[in-house]
């Protein structure tokens, strides 16, 4: 009875590294502050083209000197001032460039959102993974044990001649199989504990139980994945749009004042040492050999190509989401036939056991009912955290943060 408590509590005590803040930790890893990095130079980018729509003021400075002066020329030439200069119209350029930045700044911030939210996904199956590797070593450390008793205790009846030759290569068969089986899965624990670490810049210590809100009726959200691509989308067509505007005139306005200073100007009683200048210009193009023609057609080109990404991206989603449903049902299905084997290897061993140790049966059918047993436990316990990891699935193909559904 105590073998079969310590393989169904396996890895059940609570320790010191929990699945929600290897999440938080690994939503602030380098990949993530690099997505967080872009979404705030997408912002200052937008920002700059809100400025744009203020007036421009430059300062103004020159200085020379003329040697040998002669004419009218003055023989040092200082001058200094201010210009200031607003765009009046220019086609709609700086309109279609606020929107494309806008709509790159929301692509930026929903692509950091998405990858969020990926990395709890992300996290919580690795999670629940290495939780299952570090069950089955327990398992299988349990069984080898049983083996190494069994084995020694082999030895001792053939030297007496009380057990066979065949017997003894089974039970050696059997925990070299255990040993092999050890190292295969704490290759895969190390492999599994070393990826975790580096998602979540975290040094992982004894994992503790966790488990994830069971799915409710709700409203799902478009994941932000697909709105990324939407925005991204909207920035190429109005990318488009301003090649559109060259066409169209540009009308500026400037306003300059300079103070100038002379020495030695043979004409000094008609210089203007203060001046202001106010002027107007307006440009138009007429011909570029369809320079800008040419690169709209790009552009629309390349909008409709991603029209068609966000197309297969949103049936994926769609497809994802409804498989993510189908696959709550599989795993309740499993674990309703896991639990049924878990039973029923339960009071096969129980009962084995008993056998064996009045020396009813002999050993190979007490190693039978072991090793159906923990393999049986192996399964439930696998199947219920499969459950909670598809659990996590759902939500974030629904748009939600895993993270905010543990519990």
């Amino acid at each position: 009875m105590r073998l079969l408590l310590l393989l169904f509590t396996a890895l059940t005590l609570h320790a010191d590294t929990t699945l929600l803040s290897l999440i938080e930790s690994a939503q602030h890893n380098e990949q993530l502050s690099s997505l967080n990095e872009h979404a705030n130079a997408a912002g200052l980018n937008y920002q700059a083209a809100k400025n744009s729509y203020l007036p421009r003021i430059d300062a103004l400075a020159n200085g020379s000197v003329v040697s040998p002066s002669g004419g009218f020329d003055a023989a040092q030439n200082y001058s200094a001032g201010l210009r200031g200069e607003y765009v009046v119209f220019d086609g709609f350029k700086r309109e279609n460039k606020l929107d494309q930045t806008k709509a790159l700044e929301n692509a930026a911030k929903y692509r950091h959102s998405a990858g969020k939210k990926e990395i709890s996904l992300n996290v919580i199956q690795r999670y629940f993974e290495l939780q299952n590797t570090l069950e089955e070593i327990h398992t299988y450390s349990l069984v080898k044990d049983q083996l190494q008793a069994q084995l020694s205790r082999l030895e001792k009846f053939l030297s007496a001649g009380l057990a066979s030759e065949d017997a003894l290569m089974r039970i050696r068969s059997a925990f070299s199989n255990a040993q092999y089986q050890l190292e295969d899965l704490s290759y895969q624990r190390d492999r599994q504990t070393i990826d975790l670490e580096t998602m979540t810049n975290q040094t992982l210590g004894t994992l503790t139980p966790v488990s994830v809100r069971e799915p409710t009726v709700s409203k799902n959200d478009e994941l932000d994945s697909l709105k990324a691509l939407k925005y991204s989308r909207d920035a190429t067509t109005y990318q488009a749009q301003q090649s559109d505007s060259g066409f169209l005139p540009t009308l500026t306005l400037s306003d300059q004042y300079t103070v100038s200073h002379y020495v030695d100007d043979p004409i000094a009683a008609m210089r203007v040492n203060n001046q202001n200048k106010l002027s107007a210009s307006l440009s138009l193009n007429l011909l570029d050999f369809s320079a800008a023609s040419t690169a709209k057609q790009a552009l629309i080109a390349q909008s409709h190509a991603q029209t068609l990404e966000l197309n297969y991206a949103t049936k994926e989603s769609a497809a994802n989401h409804s498989m993510a449903s189908r696959s709550i049902e599989r795993s309740r299905a499993l674990i309703l036939s896991a639990q049924s084997a878990f039973d029923a290897s339960s009071k096969t061993y129980e009962a084995v056991k008993q056998k064996y140790e009045a020396r009813v049966i002999d050993y190979v059918t007490y190693l039978d009912a072991l090793c159906a047993l923990s393999d049986a436990t192996n399964q439930l316990n696998r199947a219920k955290r499969t459950l909670h990891s598809t659990y996590a699935a759902y939500y974030y193909y629904a748009g939600f943060d895993p993270k905010e559904l543990l519990q």
